[in-house]
């Protein structure tokens, strides 16, 4: 192993080409968690403060997974990472750390590609070389996946409670009938084939029920014994089913013993008894090795990793491998420090803070960590905000590693679901304060490129911030919602140039007043991505003072570029 260079006061590492250091999360002049407001935005006009600084922007981009799916094409390449008017823009690109190092030179191409055309490559794991690797019975505690609460769903001779305490949402669902009374949870999001583990919490301190479930209409489980509980304690049950991906209705009916009180439905995969695998407690040494060599595997191939993760989503590794927040810790206080890159973890697939939250409260781990890493997979925009890496998280920074959204169902040409991208990727920087957006796989049916290489709506979607937001620019901290259902985020580059991207997720057309605090804007040039159009060039705006109308059309989102 090479001996690494001297780090600096912001980073553990230096590792990339040419001495490049991490840039941490920048924090202005704004407290965290609370988005500056300036009086006159208040009134309905966008008021722009370059001064005002928050994170820097280290890019955009998406997964390449040739085993899977095969890879990228060169014309594929081209239109993912180039910036020409038919080009997505994409500046980050994320590949697998394949367990078998036969595998590791199937993304080594279009790794290649990317890393030439400037973007920056980083890989995940999904298990550690078959050798290293255990097998236990994995009890899962408090079960993973999407949260669907009872309250939100089709509610039949039954009502919504609040007596029970430790609930969660809005209340949880009370049964008023020992027969035919029923809650059915709907558009229970599916994303794979397989056998899925549905997990209710609930509550029963009368004694022992029995309902039937259903799934789509059809009995799944009949007479599911929910067993007493005590007084305001609340436990699981679950039951498996197989389901293939869309969305799914699923239905609670009483059969004559009345039903529990119902809290929520958490939707995963299902890990059968003995199949869950763990990397053996004497291999941390091995695998930190495994992990380093394809750092040099690529770096001896011309690829320089600006970081690696330890574990893609520990925490739901149904299919793959598991960590417990406690192995996470051991093996980055003792191990990580070995691996010459930049270190990414946890990627949790939901965000869940109690899997990222150890590792910040451990000065040792967190030592050995440069990026904190998350996935977004069904997480809720209140969630979205990260109180305590804004306490303890500085000179690292925050990434969102992995999402697709808001299915992965539907077709990326849907219109008005795709503006939902946009959507996210404006919460995800404006509310999260991540620094990277990092979709699931660049060329899929849901994806940014579609399987013919053309650019999707999706796609012009995250086009409207990765094309004009480059690697660099910062988000100036500014109202994030102006007027009701027009989102807005701006950002600033090192030479000046100041970038806005309005969503507008009404059915009308509206206008939006934008001034540059104390500079006179003289021109704005815009792109509009709406039902018809896609990412098409406006006329040119003249600026008034220091300021400007924008025209925003019903569902659209429109981007602009401010010269001062």
């Amino acid at each position: 192993m090479t001996t690494k260079p001297s780090l600096p006061a912001i980073s553990r590492r230096n590792v990339l080409a040419g001495g490049i250091a991490a840039v941490p999360l920048v924090l202005g002049a704004a407290s965290s968690g609370n988005a500056y407001m300036p009086p006159q935005a208040r009134k309905g006009t966008l008021v722009l403060e370059p001064g005002r600084l928050r994170q820097t922007i280290r890019g955009f981009g998406g997964m390449t997974h040739a085993k899977w799916i095969g890879d990228l094409t060169e014309s594929q390449r081209n239109t993912a990472f180039d910036n020409g008017s038919n080009d997505l823009g994409l500046t980050i690109l994320r590949i697998p750390v394949n367990e078998d190092r036969a595998h590791w030179a199937l993304d080594l191409g279009t790794a290649k590609a990317a890393a030439a055309k400037g973007a920056l490559v980083f890989a995940s794991p999904w298990n550690p070389p078959a050798d290293l690797v255990e097998y236990f019975d994995h009890d899962g505690g408090v079960p993973q996946g999407s949260q669907y609460e009872a309250e939100a769903g089709v509610l039949v001779n039954a009502h919504v409670a609040t007596d029970h305490a430790g609930y969660q949402g809005g209340g949880y669902v009370q049964f008023d009938a020992p027969s035919a009374a029923s809650v059915q949870f709907n558009d229970i999001v599916i994303g794979s084939s397989g056998t899925k583990n549905l997990a209710f919490r609930y509550t029963a301190p009368t004694g022992d029920v029995q309902v039937d479930i259903y799934v789509a209409g059809a009995l799944v489980a009949a007479g599911v014994t929910f067993s007493a509980t005590a007084a305001g304690t609340w436990a699981w049950k679950s039951i498996q089913a197989q389901m293939t991906p869309g969305k799914w209705p699923v239905k609670v009916v009483t059969t004559g013993s009345g039903g529990p009180a119902l809290d929520y439905l958490m939707a995963a995969a299902y890990t059968p008894p003995g199949s869950a695998r763990r990397l053996r407690y004497d291999a941390y040494g091995a695998y930190a090795q495994h992990l380093n060599d394809f750092v040099h595997y690529m770096r001896d191939n011309g690829v320089e990793l600006y970081g690696i993760s330890i574990q893609n989503e520990p925490d739901y590794a149904h299919t793959w491998t598991w960590w417990t927040t406690e192995e996470l810790n051991r093996f980055l206080r003792d191990y990580a420090g070995q691996i010459d890159a930049r270190i990414i973890a946890p990627e949790s697939y939901q965000y869940v803070k109690s899997v990222s939250d150890p590792i910040l409260n451990d000065p040792a781990a967190l030592a050995n960590v440069d990026i904190i890493g998350a996935h977004l997979y069904g997480t809720k925009y209140q969630d979205f905000t990260y109180p305590l890496f804004q306490e303890k998280g500085a000179g690292k920074e925050l990434w969102m590693t992995e999402v697709y959204y808001p299915n992965s169902s539907s077709s990326a040409n849907l219109w008005p679901e795709a503006l939902r991208v946009a959507e996210h990727v404006h919460h995800s920087l404006a509310d999260a304060e991540f620094q990277s957006y990092v979709w699931w796989y660049i060329r899929r049916g849901y994806g940014p490129i579609l399987e013919d290489g053309s650019i999707s709506k999706r796609g012009y979607m995250i086009a409207h911030f990765t094309k004009f937001v480059r690697p660099g620019y910062a988000r100036i901290d500014t109202t994030k919602e102006p007027q009701a259902g027009v989102l807005t985020s701006a950002y600033i580059g090192n030479d000046g140039q100041v970038v806005v991207v309005a969503v507008n997720t009404t059915a009308d057309a509206v206008t939006q007043p934008i001034t540059l605090d104390g500079t006179r804007v003289r021109q704005v040039r815009s792109w509009v991505t709406d039902s018809i159009r896609s990412l098409e060039k406006q006329t040119d705006i003249s600026g008034t003072g220091n300021g400007f109308i924008a025209a925003l059309p019903a569902q659209s989102v429109t981007t602009f570029v401010l010269n001062a």
